[in-house]
């Protein structure tokens, strides 16, 4: 192998096999496709919507990923497809995730074995290939991506003609027609992105994908003899999924917690995740402070209880946004009793590193003692809302985590600004719809800049304004008499339009007062058009001579038909009838049975249904026209006269009850107002309390803590005289220690010289001693003892 050199030094090489090394690291291929949204999520990207999906090219099951961020050029697709080039920033305090640069690369090859990104720009359409398979098939020494650019206007020039002849050969779109197949598909979500497709998935043992696809088709599920393998505590819980998370097996539910503030859709198989604020969705909700040493400020911590199950909880540990740690128990949570059941914990813990698969933290003395704390704060938080319960309810036995329990609060996201809104207490968000704007939420002051086109309905006040251009727009309808299918999924033929009553009332927008506002006007407009037909009859029928001038006199007091079918605003009109009684209903049917027509009769030649939309307003022009060229006689003229004078009263009176009802509305309005504000002034006084208590705590916490410092520097005062008079105890003791030593020392010294000195005269005497005992062997004896002593004493014994 040929190594490539920087300057005559050798650089290191990376052989294809580190692509698996690398993978293992996600043990858990869920976190290897949080890898992948993670880059679609981060600000260098910043995806609006994310898109998940298991589809079959060439007979073999693939993982596609299609986000509609900002796309890639050349230079970034190759680094992406390198190891360790990261260069994310925080873009307007959008924080990114990314830390490692190599999520793309083991989260790709933990799903599969071969990889092929599709990305557009601007300017630029890129193709980039990273595979095993290929690797293997051409027995490269190195990692080797391919990757081709075409340019998206003018000549389509290919940049790397080598690259694009071994996308062909080695991938599974081999003709460059598919390659610009799959990046039209992005054009579906945007002028910009990039689609991912991975193949040759892992499979276990029997051959099956480690993905289940079939219990849920708008899921994607871990298959359960491969969950058991992902952790040690689900071995002990075996294969019971109540006791195992539904975020530890369903991608859905795992995506829905994946952020804590999520900012970005994702789109599982064709439906949308209900993402949800984890720390907004729990009941009994309490916030506290966690401040480390080794931090500067507060941590905040929440704690609630699971609303779902009591079987799922623990501690939610974020970093950067992101999830790292699902269900954490800790503290009492450990043991083998019910304290710490079905209370979730809620933090963001920047200030801690992940590990390399982002599945946890480094076990570290901030990690450890972090730990410790929660379980503290979480074992306190417990007993707090367990003697509350008992406070509120003495007689109550039943455990709070075996009671029903809804979130204390009620979000949701905006499909248009992709904004979170709080909605008022009561309401349930899984009965709202699919796609939720901010114009359906009931406080009108939360409003996003980006109206969703086109615009149905504006919610103001307590009442509603429909845009019926806006709806014929929506609903698809055409004049003509075509058959058209909208977006409601109703047919409408003949250009019967749908009125705003029964628009409203399909989508569910409305209030209970303004639906039986909208029915009276409906009814009350109806029998004014039967009413309007009676004199069309009767004035077709007189054969005597009049001007149109005189006919014009009479029906200008006749009430105008609500036009229906235009598509004008309604937004300045205001309904001329509030309601009829029976009493009109039944005068109506005498003029109508005087005049000797039939009902059918009128309504066919009139073009109204009772119970479907009104008839259009071409109709409605054509027919007046047809009428002011009408002659009509003298006493029908009066007759008709003085009909359109009574009704005109009663039209008089019917909208003095109009305005009454109007101004009632209107003070009910500032009522509301008034209302509303003094909530919000309660609200928050409330959370001025909650602060200024907090504060008190805080400072109390504080005192006692200067309190006890206080004593313990008296303590350490009084502990310092003490080794002050010790210290001075011991120095003195070694004073005179040295000096016993001097005088050991000397001793010794002189007395060394005693020896030497007796050593000596034994010699002599050694020697002399020779004389009288010639045996005497001078070199074996010991000069230092007493044994020449001895011989001396007996050679002189026998000597006298």
């Amino acid at each position: 192998m040929a190594s490539q050199k920087d300057k005559g030094i050798p650089l290191s090489a990376l052989n294809p096999k580190f692509l698996h090394t690398n993978s293992t690291s996600h043990t858990w291929p869920f976190s290897a496709i949080a890898e992948l949204i993670d880059n679609a999520y981060d600000p260098d990207v910043r995806a609006k919507q994310f898109w998940i999906d298991w589809t079959r090219i060439n007979g073999r099951d693939c993982l596609t990923f299609m986000d509609n961020g900002a796309g890639m050029t050349r230079n970034r697709m190759h680094k992406m497809l390198s190891f360790g080039f990261s260069d994310k920033h925080t873009v307007k305090g959008h924080v990114p995730v990314g830390l490692y640069g190599n999520g793309f690369k083991s989260g790709s090859m933990r799903l599969g074995k071969d990889a092929i990104v599709f990305s557009k720009t601007r300017d630029t359409m890129s193709v980039g290939l990273l595979s095993q398979s290929y690797l293997a098939t051409i027995r490269a020494q190195h990692v080797i991506v391919p990757i081709v650019t075409f340019r998206r206007y003018g000549q389509n020039q290919v940049e790397g003609a080598a690259s694009l002849q071994a996308i062909l050969k080695h991938s599974l779109f081999k003709t460059e027609r598919d390659l610009f197949s799959e990046l039209r598909v992005i054009n579906a979500t945007g002028t910009t992105g990039t689609r991912i497709i991975i193949w040759n998935l892992r499979r276990t043992t029997n051959g099956e994908t480690e993905f289940d696809f079939n219990t849920d088709r708008y899921d994607i599920q871990i298959r359960a003899d491969m969950l058991e393998a992902h952790g040690a505590k689900h071995k002990q819980l075996g294969r019971n999924l109540d006791l195992i998370p539904e975020s530890e097996y369903s991608l859905r539910a795992y995506c829905s917690i994946l952020y804590l503030k999520p900012r970005m859709q994702i789109i599982i198989r064709g439906q949308k995740v209900r993402t949800q604020l984890i720390s907004k969705s729990l009941a009994y909700i309490a916030n506290d402070n966690y401040r480390p040493a080794f931090l500067s400020k507060r941590i905040r911590i929440t704690f609630g209880y699971n609303t779902k199950s009591k079987e799922q909880y623990g501690i939610m540990m974020y970093h950067r946004n992101r999830l790292i740690k699902a269900y954490e128990r800790v503290g009492c949570q450990r043991k083998a009793d019910s304290r710490g059941v079905g209370v979730i914990g809620v933090i963001e813990c920047s200030f801690l590193q992940p590990t390399h698969n982002k599945q946890d933290f480094d076990n570290t003395d901030k990690y450890r003692k972090t730990m410790h704390n929660l379980g503290v704060k979480l074992e306190g938080y417990w007993n707090e809302i367990r003697y509350k319960r008992k406070k509120e309810d003495p007689k109550c036995t039943t455990p709070i985590e075996d009671a029903v329990k809804f979130p204390d609060q009620s979000w949701v996201q905006c499909d248009a600004c992709l904004k979170w809104r709080r909605l008022p207490d009561g309401i349930d968000c899984d009965l709202l719809p699919d796609k939720w704007f901010c114009q359906m939420n009931p406080d009108p002051q939360f409003s996003c800049d980006e109206i969703p086109a086109p615009s149905l309905c504006h919610l103001a006040r307590g009442r509603t304004f429909l845009d019926t251009a806006a709806l014929t727009a929506f609903a698809g309808v055409v004049s003509g008499g075509r058959t058209v299918l909208g977006p409601v999924g109703d047919v409408l033929t003949n250009a019967a339009l749908l009125t705003p009553f029964h628009w409203a009332m399909q989508y569910n927008m409305l209030t209970m007062y303004e639906v039986k506002m909208l029915k009276e006007v409906e009814i009350s407009k109806q029998l004014i058009e039967v009413q309007m037909g009676v004199k069309r009859k009767l004035a077709a029928r007189a054969p005597v001579e009049s001007s149109a001038g005189s006919f014009a006199m009479a029906t200008a007091a006749s009430p105008t038909p609500w036009p229906a079918a235009s598509i004008r605003g309604q937004t300045d009109r205001k309904p001329v009838v509030r309601g009829v009684e029976r009493k009109g209903q039944v005068e109506t049917e005498a003029k109508r049975e005087s005049a000797g027509v039939r009902a059918e009769e009128v309504e066919g030649e009139m073009g109204l249904d009772m119970e479907g939309a009104p008839w259009p307003e071409e109709e409605w022009d054509d027919g007046q026209a047809m009428l002011e060229g009408t002659e009509i006689t003298k006493d029908g003229v009066k007759a008709a006269a003085m009909e359109a004078e009574s009704e005109e009263e009663e039209g008089q009176e019917k909208k003095e009850q109009w305005l009454l009802l109007e101004e009632q509305q209107e003070q009910q309005d500032r009522l509301l107002e008034l209302m509303e504000a003094a909530s919000q002034e309660r609200d928050r006084c409330r959370e001025q309390v909650q602060q200024l208590q907090q504060e008190v705590e805080e400072l109390k916490t504080r005192c006692a803590t200067l309190e006890s410092r206080r004593r313990e520097s008296s303590q350490l005062s009084r502990r310092l005289e003490s080794v002050e008079a010790e210290r001075a105890s011991l120095s003195s003791q070694c004073e005179q220690l040295k000096r016993e030593l001097e005088d050991l020392r000397r001793e010794a010294q002189d007395r060394a010289s005693e020896d030497y000195r007796l050593s000596n005269l034994r010699r002599s005497i050694g020697r002399l001693l020779v004389t009288f005992v010639p045996a005497l062997d001078l070199n074996q004896v010991d000069f230092n003892s007493d044994i020449i002593d001895e011989i001396l004493d007996r050679v002189l014994y026998e000597i006298t």
